[in-house]
């Protein structure tokens, strides 16, 4: 594999390093046993979707790496923004490119529900009916493509090393896999992590069946882009209710299958 700037290779950058596998075991395993809602949607299907699609992204994404990494390579050595460690403290340029990184993927989030070429690769990810963790890896191989190349190349021109985006991977990586987790989280810890992060009631407002629900919240790892850019959707809580998942028009038992995920793009836009 190809190496970056940092020592790491560019799968490592886009995949979060070894973070996702056991962020995935152990939060899985804590909504197994404690869930905040028991789903009547029987999971293992839906689990061997979602993880054969994230299966096939990593794949595809494996073979693209190579010219990935030369390009993101070329890009950053030539970035006006990039910085050396000593400039400005390696802890404060780190902040910033963790600032960096997750207003792209706002950026790039947000466009995909506002673009109906995107949409159509997005959409994907909203037909899940029912919502845990492997919802967090459910995503159109060519969706993983496009991430992939957006926040490498971005990340690079804004002068991100790969150590940096491999070290926001892994947050952006934690946070998404608790926020799609059917949990509760304790309320304490709730109180002090969602004025910042995006938590499981913050990020279910953004699976919603209901489009004006779904196109906000669009927050990845910090919650304060919504709140900044008019997009925030609130909380999903006791008073609002139960939230129902899913688009209405995939919620079928075909639409489910592997084959027919694989070929959305193909059968929806923005007005479905």
């Amino acid at each position: 594999m190809i190496e970056l700037s940092g020592g790491l290779s560019f799968f490592d950058m886009i995949g979060s390093g070894g973070a996702i596998a056991p962020s995935l075991l152990y939060v899985a395993l804590w909504e197994m046993l404690w869930p905040e809602h028991k789903s009547t949607v029987t999971f293992l299907r839906r689990w061997a979707s979602n993880f054969s699609l994230f299966a096939i992204s990593l794949g595809l994404t494996a073979l693209l790496a190579p010219v990935l990494a030369f390009i993101t390579n070329a890009i950053l050595n030539h970035s006006a923004f990039r910085w050396a460690p000593g400039q400005f403290g390696f802890w404060a340029h780190l902040a910033f490119a963790c600032l960096v990184l997750d207003g792209l993927n706002y950026a790039l989030h947000r466009a995909m529900h506002q673009n109906p070429v995107l949409w159509r690769l997005h959409a994907l990810h909203h037909t899940d009916v029912s919502l845990d963790v492997s919802t967090m890896v459910r995503h159109h191989p060519l969706e993983a493509v496009v991430a992939a190349l957006f926040i490498g190349v971005g990340g690079a021109l804004l002068g991100c090393s790969a150590l940096e985006v491999a070290v926001y991977g892994v947050l952006e990586t934690f946070v998404q896999v608790v926020g799609h987790a059917d949990v509760r989280l304790p309320s304490f810890i709730d109180r002090l992590t969602r004025k910042i992060f995006v938590t499981p009631g913050f990020h279910r407002i953004h699976h919603s069946s209901k489009r004006i629900e779904t196109d906000s919240n669009y927050g990845q790892a910090f919650v304060f882009w919504d709140s900044l850019f008019g997009t925030r959707g609130g909380f999903a809580d006791d008073k609002r209710g139960a939230v129902e998942f899913g688009l209405k028009e995939f919620r079928d038992s075909r639409s489910q299958r592997l084959d027919q995920l694989l070929l959305l793009p193909l059968k929806i836009d923005r007005s479905d």
